[in-house]
């Protein structure tokens, strides 16, 4: 598997000449995962490494250590002594020893002071590239050697003087080649972070910008090296106060965030995702980076997209008000048709009354689409409901509703004594007639539906079976037939879909269930369960 690289080094772990065979480099830094990552990273280039926590861990390791020691890094930042002072120790003790100083981007004011005091050769920041570390090491080898190497040679007689100087211009050529290569690959670096399109700023705990690309100079209409030391907010949205909701000094504590900022000043959104540069530094301290994007065009589109979702749900309400209003509207025709032609005079009452019944359920479907479409208007009352007098009722409209010649065979049976559900009764009128209808309509006009109403043991719920004849139900549309518009029906059979997702919705809104099984002798079996009215509720 390739090297991914570590939490401070990302990369491949790359693999170098060195000017000697398996030089030592002693790296010291508190952190001990630092230490472990630059320690696999230079023994996979081929070097032989000494690791310690501390000045004085160090000098215990070098007092056991024999053989020249050929580099040494130390970390800036470290508890009893920092780098710098170690470093000067070492320029006494370990005079050939090349010394290298880690610093982070914040360690700029002690440069100064640590190579006055330690004579430092060169400097890392953290996070570091591994391929920069080992050329960085590999360059502190060479010069270790060219010291050696300078030290014999003048050591020579003076005859090999002409010599030693022309291999000193060699040499020099060669560190001004690795100066020049190095000093591109940091430019490399520095396009690549200007080349990113969006605003990206490194920002400090106070909000004040650090480091910035391209981009984000921008963004702020101003220089890049006048963009520096400005604080974000008043930058780049022209804001007095840090952003609302800002995520600055949650990244700092370790955790990436994100906001949505609108820039006053054009209208523009901007999408902010924050990350920690370092997640050891202490809580409230460090530096974030910030990556800004511009999500106006996708918040447009959001819009639309939400726009479209409204149409299409009128579109739903509309066809589900017009299922509702079709079996009253039926049953309206189906009993003037009764009276059309002819029926006896003394049936003209009932049936005028049936008329009227399902007249009042269009007008009660009417008024709950407008209550519907006023928010805030007081909900239905519910009411105790004798549910075996309405699956009856129910029943006999379907009875009414067969087509003539039908071998239909419709019954209801209650189990036992039975209480009240409370409920609205148009509701629940439109829950059974739905799963009768759906029943009747899964046999073809021949076969049997039951209807079984009975209270389960704790007597605070009653369950109503729907169980037909018919073919069942097909396992893998199951979990599907309660789903707005999902129907099996062809397209001239008039189905909607609707059916099955008002008995859903009507027993959700009763908090009540539905669901469905097979018989074991063949058919459907639709069970719903609502909760009864207990003792002490009228």
């Amino acid at each position: 598997m390739p090297d991914s690289g570590n939490l401070y080094g990302p990369g491949p772990v790359p693999r170098v000449a060195f000017a000697v065979p398996r030089p030592t480099v002693l790296v010291v830094d508190d952190d001990a995962s630092v230490g472990r990552s630059v320690a696999r990273v230079l023994r996979g280039a081929g070097a032989q490494l000494l690791v310690a926590e501390s000045a004085a861990d160090a000098r215990r390791v070098l007092a056991a250590h024999e053989g020249d020691l050929h580099v040494v890094i130390s970390d800036q930042r470290m508890p009893e002594e920092d780098g710098a002072s170690f470093l000067a120790w070492m320029r006494d003790v370990h005079v050939d020893a090349r010394r290298i100083l880690f610093t982070g981007f914040s360690d700029l004011d002690r440069i100064q002071s640590a190579v006055n005091q330690a004579g430092i050769h060169h400097f890392l920041h953290k996070p570091w590239d591994n391929h920069y570390l080992t050329e960085v090491v590999r360059q502190a080898v060479e010069q270790w050697h060219l010291e050696r190497e300078n030290r014999r040679l003048f050591l020579v007689t003076n005859d090999q003087n002409e010599a030693l100087r022309e291999l000193t211009l060699q040499l020099e050529a060669k560190v001004a080649e690795r100066t020049l290569m190095l000093q591109r690959a940091t430019e490399a670096w520095k396009g690549t972070f200007d080349s990113i399109s969006d605003p990206l700023t490194l920002v400090d705990a106070s909000y004040r910008i650090r480091r910035a690309n391209l981009a984000a100079a921008g963004k702020a209409d101003d220089d890049i090296r006048r963009l520096i030391g400005r604080k974000c907010h008043h930058a780049l949205f022209g804001r007095e106060t840090p952003c609302e909701g800002c995520p600055l000094h949650t990244a700092t504590e370790g955790q990436a965030g994100g906001v949505e900022i609108t820039d006053a000043r054009t209208g523009r959104i901007w999408a902010l995702r924050t990350w920690a540069l370092r997640d050891d530094m202490p809580a409230g301290e460090g530096e974030v980076v910030c990556h800004y994007r511009d999500v106006t065009r996708d918040r447009q589109l959001q819009r639309q997209v939400i726009m479209l979702e409204k149409m299409a749900a009128v579109g739903e309400l509309a066809g589900c008000v017009a299922h509702e209003l079709n079996n009253p509207l039926t049953g309206i025709l189906t009993f003037s048709q009764l009276i059309g032609r002819g029926v006896p005079v003394e049936d003209v009452p009932a049936l005028a009354a049936d008329i009227e019944e399902a007249a009042r359920r269009c007008s009660a479907i009417v008024k709950s689409l407008l209550d519907f479409a006023r928010p805030g208007a007081a909900p239905t009352l519910l009411e105790p409901i004798d549910v075996g007098a309405l699956i009856e009722s129910c029943l006999n409209l379907a009875r009414v509703q067969a087509k003539s010649g039908s071998a239909l065979e419709l019954s209801y049976e209650a189990s036992g004594a039975l209480r009240a559900v409370r409920g609205n009764p148009d509701a629940l009128k439109s829950l059974f007639l739905n799963l009768i209808n759906n029943a009747v309509q899964a046999m073809g006009q021949r076969g049997t539906v039951r209807v079984v109403a009975t209270m389960l043991p704790d007597e605070a719920v009653m369950q109503v079976q729907v169980m037909d004849s018919g073919p069942g139900v097909d396992a893998t549309l199951r979990d599907r037939i309660f789903e707005p518009f999902f129907t099996t029906k062809a397209k001239n059979q008039g189905g909607t879909g609707l059916g099955l997702a008002i008995v859903s919705n009507v027993a959700r809104d009763l908090d009540g269930r539905v669901d469905v099984h097979n018989l074991p002798e063949g058919g459907a079996c639709f069970t719903v369960e609502l909760p009864a009215v207990t003792d002490g509720r009228d």
